[in-house]
């Protein structure tokens, strides 16, 4: 577990203007800042509250891919704002990513649950493991072929021509999708896994459900979700994209190789058709409380100012 300090605008300047016959060391203009209170759990934990009342995110595990199947569901997603805190600590548990492998025989798994145990609990549930392919090719059935279901359901697996088409597994409600279903014979696709916002492709090109966009809950985050170039933002719970597809994963999920999901996403892992498929990317809990962090009063201020500020309480200590 980790905590960290994001600035927000505190309060206006007070006694700063007028300054010409107040004496003191006239310096910058500079705002006194209140920061938000962010905990960050990455691992098991009690939480313990520095306010009432806060903004929580949950984000399970994400699903595991492999070789030449679906891509996986990622971690069930929950954002609450406004979410009241115990007076006594909250535990907290965090699921891990589900593993990836390589050819047959399949061993993915689905993600891990992450929950916050409060009075009103929040939890989620991991991701569905992305769908494998029939083996041998003339096997008419795979029990495995389906995506898993999961907090985002897995992407259904490419199949051959003797073998049925494979569903996407389901995803639960408020917390993800469903994985898109897998395309029939030696030139069909894979499904995408679901994400938060989106499900996973249904049309052949592999795409991944997009997931959630946690910058406007935890502006100037570095160490929750998954930086996105597309916009410069932090994203949770996107589904991994799935094999043979001319699609990609969607934000916030993973793809296979160097380009899996990373960090603390959630994110379901990807396929492709030469690589072992990739593990999901594991969960996060965090936790926003306003007004809660360390105060900071950079800057020079006349006598004046500071005292206007502290006798109106919102001057930082």
């Amino acid at each position: 577990m980790s905590s960290i300090n994001f600035l927000t605008p505190g309060f206006n300047k007070a006694g700063q203007n007028n300054i010409d016959n107040q004496g003191g060391v006239i310096g910058p203009d500079n705002d006194p800042v209140i920061n938000d209170l962010v905990t960050v759990f990455t691992s098991p934990g009690t939480f313990t509250r520095a306010a009432t009342e806060g903004t929580v995110l949950v984000v399970a595990g994400g699903g595991g891919a492999s070789n030449r199947g679906g891509g996986s569901g990622a971690g069930g997603t929950r954002i609450a704002t406004s979410h009241p805190f115990p007076a006594s600590g909250v535990p907290v548990s965090v699921g891990s990513g589900g593993a990836g492998d390589g050819p047959y025989p399949w061993s993915n798994a689905s993600g891990g649950s992450s929950s916050f145990g409060a009075a009103s609990p929040i939890s989620c549930t991991g991701g569905g493991r992305g769908g494998n392919r029939p083996y041998p090719p003339g096997q008419g059935s795979g029990p495995r072929a389906p995506g898993g279901p999961g907090g985002s359901g897995g992407g259904g697996a490419r199949q051959f021509t003797t073998s049925p088409s494979a569903s996407g597994g389901s995803g639960t409600a408020g917390e993800g999708n469903s994985g898109g279903g897998g395309t029939q014979d030696w030139s069909g696709y894979a499904g995408g896994g679901g994400g938060y916002t989106e499900s996973g492709n249904t049309d052949g090109t592999g795409f991944g459900g997009d997931g959630l966009d946690i910058s406007p809950y935890f502006p100037g985050s570095t160490n929750i979700g998954q930086l996105e170039p597309v916009d410069g933002n932090y994203w949770v719970g996107g589904g991994g994209v799935g094999s043979t597809g001319s699609g990609s994963a969607g934000l916030g999920g993973g793809g296979y190789g160097p380009t899996q999901a990373t960090n603390t996403s959630g994110g379901g892992g990807g396929s492709s058709y030469g690589s072992a498929g990739a593990q999901g990317a594991d969960g996060v809990v965090a936790i926003s409380e306003a007004g809660a962090g360390p105060s900071r009063s950079s800057g020079m201020w006349n006598l004046k100012a500071q005292y206007t500020a502290a006798i109106n309480n919102n001057w930082p200590s």
